[in-house]
């Protein structure tokens, strides 16, 4: 069952004629040198790099810059990784940190690896510093790259154990191991304190290994076809495609655990196969070499132990190579899933099917989510990632997103689209050569200073930003057009990056390709709700929990205490802080009730044990209702969810062994 394999090279094939084409603009275009009247650069710095395949030209680089603290100064720090396989820290203030050539630690000779993933950074192994963690290979079908993913320590050494090789499945050239565009994702799944990471691969397996290289137990996991086909071995420990998508870490279904979520280009079977298609069908002829019946993508989402969700994977028409992004939407403690599609069978069936012209919103059941039933139909295939923060100033997350139309698209939590949108963004010169293709996404930054996101993305070789209602702020009409001028002098494939990397509360704007570049954004304060591809350096690519707090038992809390045996009746109360900001937390109770201790900080996922003692006052048997006890949680002096909580407290007095022993048992 390799048949479908092909559609890889078909893909690897379309991204050439996008980067081609892109690359001869640049070249001709007169733009492409120092462009007078564009905003200063705070300081530039030349990268590592090499001609991209037939060209002269150096401009493709699909990875994204990461801002992180990285040599502990307290300052953000900029790591980018190249197109000749060199990951590279650089301080705030133009300082080169180190560069480090990985291709020797994959057994290739110096400069010849590639890296289009972008770096995660994040402590993976609970040692108080950063580790660099990134995929590798090409996304050359004629070009011999090993493709894995490597773990780089603070001063930029190779952690042992690592690379971590591919496996040779399927993308030519054969004898060298598939790449890895995907970015990882770097989080605590088992919530012991180190984190793991997640990534998928050409190879068609989702991997989730230890921080030390080790594979977590039942990754990677096998295709949900399996079960349909149980015969079909090659759909054991890996899905049936390859997968472009980068996988995202949130908890989706409220079990206190982070899941991975992430498209592939897995699609579905029709009944012709055998098993229970679930009345799948493929609505448009088959591209070549794909044989009838079989068609479309998936979003997998996957537990700690690598089970598939209930509800999941979700198959649409069309490949979904687009990277989610999570947020809890609706504040009910778990975060719901946003992504776009891909373009395989738009771009090759003979039907030209539309099928992936939508943005989709689920929920943790694989739901669709209300007001996005079906998806929201858009004027394109989109690839690109979705980000999510407060665009349109109401305190309340947006959803925004490019097509391949090339307009930028925004919709409000309940579907509705925000005012403005969608909009057609332009270069200098008001051309729309952006691709928004897969691997870009959109920085959600107060450009400024208005308290409210700004869109900030590359187009061809300028950075545009847009305004929450869809009014573009960067010049369209250079040089009569009086607006800022963010140029570059090539082609920009990847996603910028925003943060206060001098402490000057203020935004930095960041962007790499073959060179890097930096800005002082002087109108902007230092929010940002989406700074970076996949939202932050670990590149979890889920908004942060707003702080909310819980308790255990969340109802009400009964004290048991067996009579004669003291004066005190005891019992405990949990304080959760089940949001991604720490909390300062207080509790007050009723006369007769003692709390130790009775306020605390609470840092995101952490918990606090309140002991809870109640007065017997000589009581004899009986259950009494004692008061209460209110919890109330504070960020920044304003209530966390769910914050004040009050339980009814009850006593009850009795003999307890012999009462309660069968509901122990």
């Amino acid at each position: 069952m390799m048949w479908y394999s092909g559609r890889s090279n078909v893909n690897l094939i379309m991204t050439l004629l996008v980067l081609a084409f892109l690359l001869a603009v640049t070249a001709n275009n007169p733009a492409a040198a120092e462009v007078n009247g564009q905003e200063p650069y705070k300081w530039t710095r030349p990268l590592p790099n090499k001609p991209c395949p037939g060209t002269s030209n150096t401009y493709c680089h699909w990875s994204s810059p990461v801002l992180a603290r990285i040599d502990g100064d307290n300052f953000l720090d900029i790591v980018v990784a190249t197109n000749n396989g060199h990951v590279v820290a650089i301080r705030h203030d133009n300082t080169l940190l180190w560069d480090r050539d990985v291709a020797p630690y994959f057994g290739m000779a110096p400069g010849t690896q590639e890296i289009h993933s972008s770096p995660a950074v994040a402590d993976i192994d609970n040692d108080n510093l950063p580790e660099i963690v990134v995929g590798a290979g090409t996304t050359y079908g004629n070009v011999c790259t090993h493709g894995g993913v490597i773990v780089l320590d603070h001063n930029g050494n190779v952690q042992s154990g690592w690379p971590y090789l591919t496996v040779d499945e399927s993308v030519p050239p054969a004898g060298c191991r598939d790449s890895v565009f995907a970015t990882p994702a770097l989080g605590d799944l088992d919530n012991d304190g180190d984190l793991e990471i997640a990534v998928g691969s050409f190879d068609k397996r989702i991997y989730v290994w230890n921080h030390n290289g080790s594979l977590v137990y039942q990754f990677p996991p096998d295709s949900f076809h399996l079960l349909r086909f149980p015969g079909w071995d090659d759909l054991v420990g890996r899905v049936a495609d390859t997968i472009w998508s980068s996988p995202i870490m949130a908890d989706v279904n409220g079990d206190g655990y982070l899941d991975v979520i992430t498209g592939t280009d897995e699609g579905n079977y029709d009944a012709r196969y055998g098993g229970n298609s679930g009345g799948w069908t493929c609505p448009f002829a088959a591209p070549p070499g794909i044989p009838p019946g079989y068609c479309g993508g998936s979003l997998y989402a996957l537990d700690r132990f690598g089970n598939i969700l209930p509800g999941f994977p979700r198959y649409i028409h069309e490949t979904i190579q687009s990277t989610p992004a999570a947020a809890d939407i609706d504040q009910d403690g778990n975060a719901e899933i946003f992504v776009g599609t891909g373009g395989f069978y738009y771009n090759n069936s003979p039907d030209r099917p539309t099928f992936g012209f939508r943005v989709f919103g689920f929920d943790g059941s694989g739901a669709d989510l209300p007001g996005w039933s079906g998806g929201k139909v858009v004027g394109g295939v989109v690839p690109a990632s979705p980000s999510i923060g407060d665009i349109a100033g109401d305190s309340q997350p947006e959803i925004v997103v490019a097509a391949m139309d090339k307009r930028l698209y925004a919709w409000h939590a309940n579907g509705q689209p925000v005012a403005g949108f969608p909009m057609t963004p332009r270069d200098q010169f008001g051309n729309t050569l952006a691709s928004f293709n897969v691997g870009a996404s959109f920085v959600l930054g107060d450009y400024d200073g208005d308290n409210k996101m700004e869109i900030i993305f590359n187009q061809a070789w300028v950075v545009t930003i847009v305004d929450g209602n869809g009014q573009q702020l960067t010049t369209n009409n250079f040089p009569s057009d009086p607006r800022p001028l963010y140029f570059t002098d090539g082609t920009l494939l990847n996603t910028p990056a925003v943060g206060d990397i001098d402490n000057d509360g203020k935004l930095e704007l960041v962007v790499s390709s073959s060179n890097l570049y930096t800005w002082d954004l002087n109108n902007s304060s230092n929010k940002a709700d989406w700074p970076m591809f996949k939202q932050n350096a670990a590149r979890t690519g889920a908004a942060p929990q707003p702080p909310r707090l819980e308790t255990s038992p969340d109802g009400s809390l009964t004290v048991l205490h067996q009579d004669g045996s003291s004066s005190t009746g005891q019992g405990v109360l949990v304080v959760h802080n089940t949001g991604g900001a720490p909390f300062n937390w207080t509790a007050t109770a009723a006369q007769g009730i003692t709390l130790t201790p009775a306020s605390g900080s609470t840092g995101p996922g952490q918990s606090a044990t309140v002991t809870v003692r109640i007065s017997i006052d000589n009581r004899p048997q009986g259950t009494y209702q004692v008061g209460s006890i209110t919890v109330t949680a504070l960020v920044g002096g304003q209530p966390a969810q769910n914050s004040p909580t009050t339980l009814p407290v009850t006593l009850i007095i009795g003999d307890i062994t012999n009462i309660f022993l069968p509901l122990i048992q």
